[in-house]
């Protein structure tokens, strides 16, 4: 703890990626993964919703008090920045009447063929591991709605009212009552959903998803037996960690004013000043990447995606750009436009070849999509 010393109870001129002041917007990250247009809003809501509600205990970031119509209680610790403010399961709205799903389908691309699921659940996590396990069970639910294979018994009775127990319960243990009549925990809910994620592509040869399914089994038996040692990989515990330390050295209590302000500076992205950079300074904090790779992400992004061509096209010629979107890049010539169809491209041989064509095209008269 003494490393941290003279880190985090000065005023802060770098963004804070959590916010504790009553404005709920500050508070999340958004995830936007998208996929067929054919699985319906409902199907989505049954099972990645569901897998949300409970995703908090390996996802959850930590937040000090809690936040409701009733105003502010001090002194309490909960698992999830986000939770106090999820009203609704599903609304088109994000600011007000927050839900578990959003309904607002902006696929950004082929909208006959694709829909995008958008989440403002989510917290500001800022541990590679919880990312990592966000993401990637994410995308193992969203496979198994996909391919109809989605565990029908996981639907929870009354899933807002959930979100917030389960966040307020630290042990994660607190029983979530399903529409079945049987009450799991946290832990076992999740469980429902690994299993069958195991059962569909536990055979794959896969490295990501052979790690997301080994490392979630591995998290959920950690967060049962052994949970004091998750705080090397898990952002909510990381934060207990570091709150239960300074306490201990300080001989503070848990309605401390100074852990509120501890844990904003947690989120601090200074990296001589955040609390959460001192710790993976420290070795603490397990890290999945490696800097230098981090560094050339910022301005090279994955080669088989949309974002690559993108970002070529204003390589070579940003001069004749007129605007680019997620779907479509509009290059200008005078009075006259052209335009790069990309709503339909996802393909990485389809990526490849464009790419290709970018490069050796002379002006942007010469490159046609192939999608």
């Amino acid at each position: 703890m003494a490393k941290l010393r003279g880190r985090g109870m000065s005023s802060m001129n770098y963004p804070i990626g959590m916010n504790l002041g009553g404005d709920p917007s500050q508070a999340l990250v958004h995830s936007n993964p998208s996929g067929k247009f054919t699985v319906a809003l409902s199907s989505i809501d049954l099972g990645q919703g569901m897998k949300s509600v409970t995703r908090q205990i390996c996802a959850g970031a930590g937040k000090m008090g809690v936040e409701s119509a009733d105003g502010y209680q001090p002194g309490v610790f909960q698992l999830s920045q986000r939770a106090d403010f999820i009203e609704v399961e599903m609304s088109v709205d994000t600011m007000t009447r927050r839900p578990i799903i959003n309904t607002r389908d902006e696929p950004h691309a082929d909208r006959s063929k694709y829909r995008r699921l958008h989440q403002i659940l989510g917290d500001s996590n800022l541990a590679e591991y919880s990312t990592a396990l966000k993401v990637g069970t994410t995308w193992l639910v969203l496979r198994l709605i996909e391919e109809d294979a989605a565990p029908p018994d996981a639907v929870i009775a009354e899933p807002v009212r959930s979100v917030h127990e389960v966040s307020h319960d630290i042990t994660c243990k607190k029983p979530v009552r399903l529409l079945s009549g049987k009450t799991p925990g946290p832990i076992d809910h999740q469980r429902i959903f690994l299993k069958a994620a195991q059962k569909r592509f536990g055979h794959e040869d896969d490295q990501e998803t052979r790690w997301i399914l080994n490392q979630w089994e591995q998290v959920l038996n950690d967060l049962e037996f052994r949970p004091e040692t998750l705080s090397d990989r898990l952002d909510w515990a990381a934060k207990k960690w570091l709150l239960e330390t300074y306490m201990e050295e300080e001989k503070a209590a848990w309605d401390d004013p100074r852990l509120v302000a501890l844990d904003l500076e947690y989120h601090n992205l200074n990296p001589d000043r955040g609390l959460y950079h001192a710790l993976e300074a420290s070795g603490r904090i397990q890290r999945l990447t490696a800097e230098q790779d981090v560094k050339k992400a910022i301005s090279q992004p994955p080669q088989d995606t949309r974002a690559a061509i993108r970002g070529l096209c204003l390589d070579r010629f940003h001069d004749q750009i007129a605007s680019i979107q997620w779907e479509k890049v509009t290059f200008k010539n005078g009075f006259f436009r052209h335009e790069l169809d990309l709503k339909n491209l996802f393909d990485p041989d389809e990526i490849s070849e464009l790419r290709k064509k970018v490069q050796e095209a002379r002006n942007p008269g010469e490159i046609k999509s192939s999608t």
